[in-house]
């Protein structure tokens, strides 16, 4: 077992693109005492995996880990996050010891918007990462 020593440092941006009009965010977590071996991990947790408040499909959680750091999660909104090159990236500096993720919702489609699943339930984005939105059949 690691003896967590603390939370990381970070600083959270919101950013949106220009040419789409995407919001998106921008993550810059700081490990200054991570050892040489150790690389930064996250990923995405729906609201219904985490114990430490009620359950809210409007929410999904992005989670930062290093030992021998705490981990850390963010609350964002529970929508579709674009995959595509450029929309979705992280980096590790080794350096700086600074772990960097940045990532943009998509646009609202209209093949979703006021028709299936997605309007029953009142989401018209749905994010691919959350098990529990499943987007509508086709």
């Amino acid at each position: 077992n690691v003896v967590k020593i603390g939370r990381p440092g970070y600083k959270v941006t919101k950013i949106r693109d220009p040419g789409s009009r995407q919001f998106g965010l921008l993550f810059e977590i700081t490990y200054p005492e991570v050892t040489d071996e150790t690389k930064p991990r996250h990923r995405f947790m729906s609201a219904y995996e985490q114990h430490v408040e009620p359950p809210n499909r409007q929410y999904q959680y992005l989670l930062f880990a290093a030992e021998p750091y705490e981990t850390v999660a963010f609350k964002v909104q529970s929508r579709e996050v674009d995959m595509r090159p450029g929309k979705f990236w992280s980096h590790w500096d080794m350096d700086t010891r600074k772990f960097t993720l940045q990532f943009f919702f998509r646009n609202p489609t209209r093949s979703y918007a006021g028709t299936g699943a997605a309007a029953s339930i009142g989401h018209s984005h749905i994010n691919p990462l959350n098990p529990y939105l499943a987007p509508p059949p086709v």
